[in-house]
């Protein structure tokens, strides 16, 4: 049997999603620290539907990349991305690139967190209030607690 790609499987996961089932996918990478953990969570897609400043989607940009970022800005002809570990840089992509949306994650004990609840969504705006300081607490984060944390 072949190895199938990173690419394959969200684009079967994307398949799922637009015919209305919820597709539970292992996050990699740290962009979205330290609100998903890369390797270790899950994020549950559901189809998109109006996506607004705040949602966490799956999205792809430069036409060829995916990532699962928030979103920061949303406009008729474009959608801006900004990952929730990422102290500088935003990425575009068409509101037709958006491919879905996470408003749940599933860490490796089992146990779902919601992203959408009032209190999850104080913290991401607290979050990116502190942008100019994100790089001096991520710093501080990956040093202490990140550290400790077993990635598959």
């Amino acid at each position: 049997m072949g190895k199938v790609s990173d690419e394959q499987i969200i684009c079967e996961a994307v398949r799922l999603v637009d015919e209305g089932m919820a597709v539970t996918l292992l996050v990699k990478g740290r962009s979205m620290l330290p609100f998903i953990l890369g390797g270790v969570e899950s994020a549950v897609l559901t189809r998109p539907g109006d996506v607004r400043p705040g949602d966490v989607v799956l999205a792809r940009v430069d036409g060829r990349r995916y990532v699962l970022h928030r979103v920061v800005e949303v406009s008729p002809d474009k959608v801006v991305l900004m990952g929730d570990g990422n102290y500088r840089g935003q990425e575009t992509c068409r509101p037709e690139d958006v491919l879905a949306r996470t408003d749940e994650i599933v860490a490796a004990n089992g146990k779902h967190r919601r992203l959408d609840t009032p209190k999850a969504q104080r913290r991401a705006r607290l979050w990116r209030r502190l942008l100019p300081v994100r790089r001096l607490l991520l710093a501080i984060y990956n040093r202490t607690i990140f550290r400790n944390i077993p990635i598959q």
